[in-house]
């Protein structure tokens, strides 16, 4: 896919750590994907900004057939898509997750009645405060049996502007969260159910780091995977 693009070497992050910390973070989202479909077979799976994700394909063999994939992104991402993923597993939707009905189009797909799991993939952190709280809000709105699976780093990361992934796209990182509680408490009607870490896995070096930076944050992960349900 990468060499269909026409891409240059030098727009190819290669720095080991993040790469491995995208890569564990797949893994960890993929756990927590296929747990959920495990467990509701007939669930609903939305990966909003889902970019060329894979995951539908990563894991068909494993989840039950009934499972339903869709994603959203920016138009000309979802035109990329199309062109490098014609075989694309998941219905893939242009739409901005900023807009406040993102979510309530997709409900004639969805199904009032389905459970959702909602896979916000290193997307969240480029959400300013409000465009977050929009976000969840309109998430639990949309889908009131909903869990959400998201990353998210810690304000004092997420806005330092240190990041390499900052410094090597021009992007910029707007909100952050201290632990899956309080990205929960970013919006009402939402629950925090558990952090999973994913710094920790890379190696032993990030994982004295990631103990350290909790040790002088009272708790709070450097950066993680949060778990979400919406409050019944």
């Amino acid at each position: 896919m990468l060499a269909s693009t026409g891409y240059r070497a030098p727009e190819v992050l290669t720095d080991r750590s993040n790469v491995l910390g995208s890569v564990h973070r797949a893994i960890v989202f993929d756990e927590l994907t296929a747990a959920f479909c495990r467990t509701h077979p007939d669930a609903v799976v939305v990966s909003v900004g889902i970019g060329l994700d894979t995951r539908a394909e990563r894991l068909a063999g494993a989840l039950p057939p009934s499972v339903t994939w869709l994603g959203v992104d920016m138009p000309d991402v979802v035109e990329l898509r199309a062109a490098l993923l014609p075989r694309d597993r998941a219905r893939v939707f242009p739409a901005s997750i900023t807009e406040p009905d993102w979510a309530e189009r997709l409900l004639p797909l969805a199904g009032e009645r389905r459970t959702v799991l909602v896979l916000a993939e290193g997307v969240l952190m480029y959400l300013d405060p409000a465009g977050l709280r929009a976000f969840l809000t309109s998430c639990r709105s949309a889908f009131p049996a909903a869990e959400l699976v998201a990353d998210f780093f810690h304000p004092k990361v997420a806005l330092s502007g240190r990041h390499p992934i900052v410094k090597a796209t021009g992007a910029q990182f707007r909100s952050g969260a201290r632990g899956g509680r309080g990205l929960a408490a970013v919006a009402p009607g939402w629950e925090w159910v558990r952090d999973h870490r994913v710094m920790e896995r890379i190696s032993l070096g990030h994982r004295a780091a990631a103990g350290l930076f909790r040790l002088l944050a009272l708790g709070a992960p450097a950066y993680s995977v949060a778990r979400l349900r919406a409050a019944g």
